[in-house]
């Protein structure tokens, strides 16, 4: 059988793991929320970098009433744990489609999107371009870490991607093998792949339902 190995920022108990960048938060000011009706969040650590700061900051603890506006369930779990105000969860946590929900439903507002250093989706410049008044600020960094080449997996995995960066930074360190099969965790991670990768999206938007489908294909694929 196949081996399954998850390529991430996190280990996990359920599967092997391969820990391929680190996630550091950035200091929110202070003066973040001012003007802002409206938060979004397209991933988990963007909230977790924003509760950080707002530990240290006073004025940033009102986040939690500010409707907030994100990407799937997942993330929607850490924001109802820490009491936030949720006014819209993703259809079905793909980027494109979580970009047309926000076009139309924040057009009148004045959001402020909490991101990463770097994204994939673009999001931004479609809100800017349907002429949504968005403020943007980066919540956290996703930072490569340069790993030993025995840490390869072997030729015929199933590897899992939570991330665009995660896939970016696996081959920065260890290329391809066109054995390999890839599960994505979402359509934003899979657009990420090249385009004569062996690979599949997981039904369910979470590390959850990437590693059952990913398990499932282990057994399955010769």
């Amino acid at each position: 059988m196949r081996e399954v190995v998850l390529i991430g920022t996190k280990e996990n108990s359920e599967v092997k793991s391969l820990v391929v960048s680190e996630i550091a938060y950035e200091d929110i000011a202070p003066d973040a929320l001012e003007g802002v009706d409206s938060l979004i969040f397209t991933s988990k650590n963007a909230i977790l970098a924003l509760i950080e700061s707002a530990k240290k900051h006073e004025p940033l603890r009102a986040w939690v009433n500010i409707p907030s506006y994100v990407i799937g369930h997942a993330s929607a779990k850490a924001l109802q744990n820490a009491g936030a105000n949720i006014a819209h969860i993703g259809s079905d946590a793909h980027g494109a489609n979580f970009t047309k929900e926000l076009i139309e439903l924040l057009a009148d507002k004045n959001p402020l999107y909490l991101r990463a250093q770097n994204i994939v989706s673009k999001l931004d410049e479609k809100l800017i371009s349907a002429n949504i008044k968005l403020k943007q600020i980066v919540a956290y960094i996703n930072q490569p870490k340069k790993l030993d080449s025995a840490l390869k997996p072997k030729g015929d995995s199933v590897l899992i991607f939570t991330s665009p960066s995660a896939f970016a930074f696996f081959k920065q360190n260890f290329g391809w093998n066109p054995n390999y099969v890839a599960v994505a965790i979402g359509m934003t991670t899979f657009s990420a792949f090249d385009s004569d990768i062996v690979a599949f999206v997981s039904q369910k938007q979470n590390i959850e339902g990437c590693i059952e489908l990913a398990k499932d294909l282990a057994q399955k694929l010769p």
